[in-house]
């Protein structure tokens, strides 16, 4: 009997703060969201855009998936923030994005461009669902037209990191012609030459 009384008095709570409007909307559950992932990259918003509206803008596009209590993750941000070189050649070739896992959010992917541009609203969930995000962090990196050119599951140190991102940025991935096998050995084959 208490535990139906206990149900109850939830469920009459509920409906209460709903009549009343003292309980938080979605329009205050998604602002505070919006704010706690931003407090994920915070010092790198030079980086990393916001995201709320994922979009390539021209350049090629970096997801990077993290999550909270991900020391990897932490580590990327480290070397990201202390790599001016890393800053730079982020800021200037890619639309960068660091989606933190831990948190629901509506994000708004735009991808094509023009006639051929398209819009969805995924929530971070279905978004890491669509990427197939195991380990964080995991590094989505996708053409200026939004089509997926190679997904790293892993932390690389500066170095390496920095080769990956010349990898896409100077258009080395190309010479595979689409194969996702043939990049990822090229890939391989460009971070062992270091």
């Amino acid at each position: 009997m208490p535990r139906t009384q206990s149900l109850l008095h939830i469920i009459c709570a509920i409906a209460l703060c709903g009549a009343l409007g003292g309980c938080k909307d979605s329009e205050d559950s998604t602002l505070q969201a919006n704010e706690l992932d931003k407090k994920t990259y915070a010092g790198l918003e030079d980086v990393f855009l916001d995201t709320g509206v994922i979009e390539t803008k021209g350049k090629y596009m970096l997801l990077v998936f993290g999550a909270n209590g991900c020391t990897y993750c932490e580590n990327l941000k480290s070397d990201i923030k202390a790599q001016p070189n890393l800053r730079e050649k982020l800021g200037e070739h890619f639309s960068a994005y660091y989606i933190n896992t831990s948190y629901s959010k509506l994000h708004t992917f735009r991808i094509g461009e023009g006639a051929t541009l398209q819009e969805h609203s995924i929530p971070t969930r279905k978004l890491a669902e669509i990427y197939r995000i195991g380990p964080t962090p995991t590094l989505v990196f996708a053409t200026k037209d939004g089509r997926t050119i190679l997904t790293y599951p892993s932390y690389l140190p500066p170095k390496q990191f920095n080769a990956l991102l010349d990898f896409i940025a100077q258009g080395s991935w190309q010479k595979a012609n689409g194969d996702d096998r043939q990049i990822a050995t090229m890939l391989q084959q460009h971070l062992q030459a270091l």
